[in-house]
């Protein structure tokens, strides 16, 4: 009986520990800063104001 408690802890032990090691994984590849461009097209509502105010 006293084997079986122990096997259980090692499952329950085995079973937080991948738990744990799993969310820091996801946790540290979802906190990666990608470099991205910061203005990819302008803004075609100042652009249409501007070629009206021209014409």
């Amino acid at each position: 009986m006293k084997s079986l408690r122990k096997i259980i802890a090692l499952f329950i032990f085995i079973f937080i520990t991948g738990i744990i090691v799993t969310v820091v994984s996801i946790n540290t590849t979802l906190n990666k800063k990608t470099p991205t461009e910061l203005v990819k097209a302008k803004d075609t509502v100042y652009l249409l104001k501007k070629q009206k105010k021209t014409v």
